[in-house]
């Protein structure tokens, strides 16, 4: 089966993991702050994505949005693990394609 078309786009996610899902600790900022300079300097991404099993803590939301990235969530995960919607359904935002010449 092939891949799903990216439009062009380069995305980047990291995925944290945490033992007691949404009862462990919450992913803080310093997290997304060196996914999103390390995958837009190092990899040229267009859409950058924190994926964790539990929860960011209420200040990452505010900084993915100033930094033009994503989060999902343990909830987001869980929907778009089930197949009914595919992921950049379920994150705000995803920038327009770029045109793709084949």
């Amino acid at each position: 089966m092939d891949p799903p078309p990216t439009f062009g786009r380069t995305w980047v996610i990291q995925c944290k993991h945490r033992r007691d899902g949404d009862r462990g600790s919450a992913v803080g900022t310093p997290d997304p702050q060196r996914v999103n300079g390390t995958a837009r300097r190092l990899y040229g991404a267009d859409i950058v994505l924190v994926v964790t099993n539990g929860r960011f803590s209420a200040r990452c939301p505010p900084l993915a949005t100033q930094l033009h990235m994503y989060l999902a969530d343990r909830r987001t995960l869980a929907t778009w693990a089930s197949g009914t919607r595919p992921l950049w359904e379920l994150l705000p935002r995803i920038p327009a394609p770029r045109s793709c010449h084949r």
